[in-house]
């Protein structure tokens, strides 16, 4: 196959360093050739004090911003001075037979007469290159932000996601959605040079944010809004502690109301979540849950038994690794209990088969590897086995890309769907439990991850599922608040008899928590004094 061949039309002098490292992306790509170098008469302007600050209390390292000379087209023909009018250039990239012209400067606007293809990345309107990208929601207070690969000329946006916005930093906030956006040029490279559409194959594209006023803001401006939004997030942190609980409402039909739960508070140095409920061999249930030890800050999978009556037993070990690990779904294939469970630090998904409950789990296979995946979901439907996770570009959120994989069996081979990520909204993506059907509908559980992580859950329908779509839309929000203190609720397991949520509340490291919740731990509390 020939490749595709493309070039890249740049701002003069030094560059933002993830313009390197996407040339080095798609140079791992056989089927990819970067052919030549386009350089405008105009160089980017340095950092100003606002964006100096910014970079030193939030992108040490590696930054992705640090200007350097180009990288990762050495030996490569290069324009310089090209202008859009300028003939020589149109003819120099018919030369180079050039199939797509990246515009990656702030005034992106094409070539006239150049390649068929030629697109630029945007970020909330602003090409993503441009000093202030990113800056709106941080000025604004803004809870998402767009990136989005746009058709120079036509103007069709080829792929969009939407994402949580970063309120205390622009650089961390730019940083989050080029990545992504990285991602985005080269899986659209990757369909032309297949033969394909360039633009994702996804059913629904999330809406462009508008640009507002950032192309005005001063550095003063900026670093006031950068300033006010990090002290206030440090007030928080300083005065209370996010604390995760499981909630627990008792009935055959799965609750969808999360008022009607009793709650368990767990001890105030740790916090309980991703709830997977089970059917005890007996009577009652195991609830699987993640914990995390604050000082240890690593998860571990326990076990809760429930009773019927509503008492509860402590948690006890079920699963334990040098990574972290959290979201423990369940799923039952050929007569034995499945568990996946969440293992991204170690890049793998791994399955295990259940020996003996609640604790002895066997090591079947890795599903994946090589890959960072959050709350991997396995359910089989229309003859085959999914698998949803999300998946992020590296230095991107893992809240905003859902992806697909599918195969004959849960051993797999797990192959890719065609249209990954499926979802690209961080205010539905992100798995928030088992599927269930309902009056016929499937319903998959997710996070609305706006304004912060985890905040509500969504039931999303799924309509169509196959190798190549994937189409599903809102069917319920459940949001938190059902009583004083609980901010938000991100996680639904339900089977017969049980439902189990979690709930997050801000515990105060001055005092102890919010007074309805104090309540309902007491109560909880009762019912195991009664039992002993």
């Amino acid at each position: 196959m020939t490749p595709l061949r493309f070039a890249i039309y740049l701002p003069d002098g030094p560059l933002p360093a993830w313009i390197g490292r996407l040339l080095s992306l798609c140079a791992e790509a056989d089927e990819l050739r970067l052919v030549g170098v386009l350089r405008s008469r105009q160089a980017l302007p340095g950092p100003d004090f606002a964006e100096r600050i910014d970079g030193l209390l939030f992108d040490r390292g590696a930054s992705a911003f640090r200007q350097l000379p180009l990288q990762g087209a050495e030996g490569l023909p290069v324009w310089h001075q090209a202008d859009p009018s300028a003939p020589q250039a149109q003819s120099w990239l018919a030369d180079l037979h050039c199939d797509v012209l990246l515009d990656l400067r702030p005034g992106a606007d094409g070539l006239c007469g150049g390649p068929s293809h030629q697109w630029t990345l945007e970020l909330d309107g602003l090409p993503a290159i441009h000093p202030q990208a990113g800056a709106r929601p941080v000025l604004q207070g803004c809870d998402t932000t767009t990136i989005r690969l746009r058709a120079l000329g036509s103007g069709e946006t080829l792929d969009a996601s939407l994402g949580a916005a970063c309120r205390f930093s622009i650089r961390r906030n730019r940083q989050r959605a080029i990545a992504k956006g990285m991602g985005m040029i080269h899986r659209a490279l990757l369909r032309l040079a297949r033969g394909g559409n360039p633009a994702t194959a996804r059913a629904a594209l999330p809406c462009a944010t508008q640009t507002g006023t950032t192309t005005a803001a001063g550095a003063s401006r900026r670093l006031g809004a950068m300033l006010r939004h990090t002290a206030r997030r440090a007030f928080r942190k300083a005065v209370s502690r996010d604390q995760w609980g499981i909630a627990l409402a008792f009935g055959d039909d799965v609750c969808l109301d999360p008022s009607q739960a009793r709650l368990i508070v767990p001890p105030s140095d740790r916090f309980w979540a991703d709830p997977m409920v089970w059917p005890a061999a007996d009577q009652g249930w195991w609830v699987f849950i993640e914990e995390v030890i604050y000082a240890e800050g690593r998860g571990t999978l326990k076990a809760i038994r429930v009773h019927p009556d509503g008492r509860w037993e402590q948690p006890v070990p079920v699963m334990a690794r040098p990574w972290h690990l959290s979201y423990p779904f369940l799923f039952w294939w050929e007569g034995a209990l499945w568990m996946v469970p969440e293992s991204g630090a170690n890049r793998t998904v791994e399955l295990y088969r259940c020996t003996g409950m609640p604790d002895r789990w066997e090591k079947a296979v890795d599903l994946l590897t090589g890959i960072d995946l959050v709350d991997a979901t396995v359910f089989a439907h229309g003859g085959r086995w999914w698998l949803l996770g999300n998946v992020s570009e590296p230095g991107a959120d893992k809240h905003d890309e859902l992806h697909a994989f599918h195969a004959p069996s849960p051993l797999g081979p797990w192959e890719p769907h065609a249209a990954n990520p499926v979802v690209s909204d961080a205010r539905v993506a992100r798995p928030a439990g088992p599927l269930f059907r309902q009056g016929g509908r499937l319903l998959r559980p997710a996070q609305v991850c706006v304004p912060e992580y985890g905040h509500a859950l969504v039931l999303r329908r799924i309509e169509r599922l196959t190798p190549t779509e994937y189409v599903e839309s809102t069917e319920r929000r459940i949001d938190p608040g059902w009583l004083p203190g609980i901010a938000c609720i991100h996680t639904l397991s339900h089977e017969a008899g049980l439902t189990a949520f979690d709930f997050l509340i801000r515990r105060s490291r001055l005092s102890p928590p919010a007074a309805a919740l104090r309540r309902a731990a007491l109560h909880e509390a009762s019912h195991r004094h009664q039992d002993k």
